[in-house]
This record gives C-alpha cells, structure tokens and sequence, in this order.
C-alpha cells in the first residue's frame, strides 16, 4: 500500500478557488429551489387533467385542462433537460469567471423563469422570449466554462 499512497500523492493536483467562487455556488445552489418550484407548478394542473401516476403525458390531448398540463409539463422538463449542462457549465466557467459565470447563471434562471411562466399559459409560443435569454446565457456559460478548462489544462 506504501507505493499506492505514493503514487495518489503524485497524481493530486490542487484546484484553488477564487474568493469570488461563491457566487457561483450561490447561483447554483438556489438553482435547485426553481427545479422544485417548477415540479410544484405542475401538480394543479396534472389534478385537474386527472393524469395518473407514472404518465408523464397525455395524447392526444382531447381537453383544455389537458393541454395546460401539457404546457406545464414541458416546462418542467424541459428546465430538467438543461439543468446538468447548466451546473456543469456554471461551475466550470465559475473557476477562472466567477463573477461572469454567477451573472450569467441569474441570466439562465431569470430566462427559464420567464420560458416556463410563458408556457404555463397554455399558448406554447410564450415560451419563446424566456428561450432566447437562457439559451444564449447556457451557450455562452459553455463557451466560457470550456475556456476555462482549456486553459486551467495548459496552465
């Protein structure tokens, strides 16, 4: 075992935080009550729709409590399929920019915020301007996340 401590000694680099990182973290951290916030807005409407546990959908949607179930839904899954990229990207940018990375993450939520209450109206196009906001705030946390890997890799 003596070689194998020697061997992890060699192979540990240390990352150090910027005193700003904790801004990212905050960001990130409070992300996770808009997830939950998002899941809670869509049991209303999966009641009124009278959709059953596991179905995560209705089709075809034959009514208007229906079709805002639907709307609410989307919403919330759609903010879960981002959330990883998001987190990933926050986090990584946040190392080299994390002021940067806090400011475009608060852009992310306001955006997703925005997208989700557009859809939850019932009109799938309400989504639209919240869209544009995250996802140019998403690609640009990537785009910088993945300078930031690139260069802490050369350093």
């Amino acid at each position: 075992f003596g070689n194998l401590k020697s061997q992890a000694r060699r192979m540990a680099d240390t990352i150090t935080l910027p005193k700003d990182f904790g801004y990212v973290m905050a960001v990130a951290a409070s992300s996770g009550i808009f997830v939950m916030a998002q899941g809670a807005f869509v049991m209303g409407p999966r009641k009124k729709a009278k959709v059953e546990y596991p179905a995560l959908c209705v089709w075809p949607i034959k009514t208007e409590e229906e079709r805002m179930y639907m709307c609410a839904q989307r919403a919330h899954q759609n903010w879960l399929e981002t959330y990883p990229a998001f987190l990933a990207a926050i986090t990584s940018a946040g190392v080299s920019y994390p002021k940067t990375a806090a400011g475009l993450g608060v852009v992310w939520i306001i955006g997703r915020l925005a997208y989700a209450s557009g859809y939850r109206t019932g009109n799938p196009d309400g989504r639209l301007p919240g869209a544009g906001a995250a996802a140019l705030s998403l690609l640009s946390l990537m785009a910088l996340g993945t300078y930031s890997g690139i260069k802490l890799a050369m350093a």
